[in-house]
């Protein structure tokens, strides 16, 4: 529920009662794919839809070589999901190892992947490889973070796996942000709905994740964001939360924009992303972490 929710000392807001680590692992191994009922992801998607995922991971990919000038080399993908990622970059050269919970959601989108990741409890997997002292040029941490309940922990010990030169890429939702704090002061909406638990652990902005970037030993190099689409909740035609039946076709609308966005330049629109998050808009914010030493 929204009233246990409470701002924290990076300036980000968490669930003031927090699932255990077992009611976790139960939730992201049986449920969190597998129930279509429940969960935001989707069992098939468009040829749009899949382009869209590739465009994002292609703009990204263009800050990450600005970053580290590399082309190729050792990828983690913590929480690899649908295993996109791991395709994108597998498929550039890189040696890709993804750490999730289940194999579901690869098993359905990405099959190919799957000898790839290490199914499992992510922590344990994770504290093996740290164990190993492998390290990585490139970790990857694509709307994982607001599920875990350590944050910070987290991203110490991502740090602790990283090439010197490396580079860590963290995307999560923009919440509690500008649009948001409006639409509920408009009354266009009438609650928090991305106070989501037990999905949803914690609640980033732009200066807490970077406050949280930098208290556990990282250098900020950039932020981007990307389409805002909760503008379509200032019009009651396409308010999804006030209609949920309007949901995916505001999905849809951002699809086509966002595609239509890139195929102009994906280096434009990273300018733009960049601005949007500068801004404080944006549905999603990710950003790019190297190792202060």
């Amino acid at each position: 529920m929204p009233e246990d929710v409470i701002k924290n000392k990076y300036g980000f807001y968490e669930l003031l009662n927090k699932p255990s680590p077992q009611e976790l692992d139960i939730y992201y191994s049986e449920k969190y794919y597998q129930d279509s009922k429940s969960s935001t992801y989707e069992h098939k998607y468009s040829s749009q839809e899949i382009q869209y995922k590739f465009n994002k991971i292609l703009q990204k990919n263009l800050l990450i070589k600005e970053i580290i000038g590399a082309e190729s080399g050792l990828f983690l993908d913590v929480g690899s999901g649908e295993g996109f990622a791991l395709k994108y970059f597998g498929d550039l050269g890189w040696s890709c190892t993804g750490l999730d919970y289940s194999l579901f959601g690869i098993k359905t989108h990405n099959p190919d992947q799957k000898n790839f990741v290490i199914a499992g409890d992510i922590f344990k997997n994770l504290s093996k490889i740290i164990k190993n002292k492998k390290k990585f040029n490139l970790i990857w941490l694509d709307n994982v973070l607001e599920h875990v309940i350590d944050p910070f922990q987290l991203m110490t010990d991502l740090r602790k796996i990283l090439d010197e030169r490396g580079v860590l890429v963290v995307e999560v939702p923009n919440d509690f942000s500008i649009v948001q704090k409006h639409l509920l002061s408009k009354n266009y909406i009438d609650n928090k709905f991305w106070v989501c638990a037990p999905d949803h652990i914690s609640y980033f902005n732009k200066d807490g994740l970077a406050n949280l970037a930098k208290s556990s030993g990282w250098c900020v190099n950039n932020f981007i964001s990307d389409y805002p689409i909760d503008w379509d909740l200032f019009n009651q035609k396409t308010n999804y939360i006030k209609d949920y039946s309007l949901g995916k076709n505001s999905h849809l609308r951002r699809v086509e924009i966002e595609n239509l966005i890139h195929s102009v330049s994906p280096k434009k629109a990273n300018l733009f992303y960049e601005a949007l998050s500068g801004l404080g808009l944006g549905r999603n914010i990710t950003g790019f972490f190297t190792k202060r030493i």
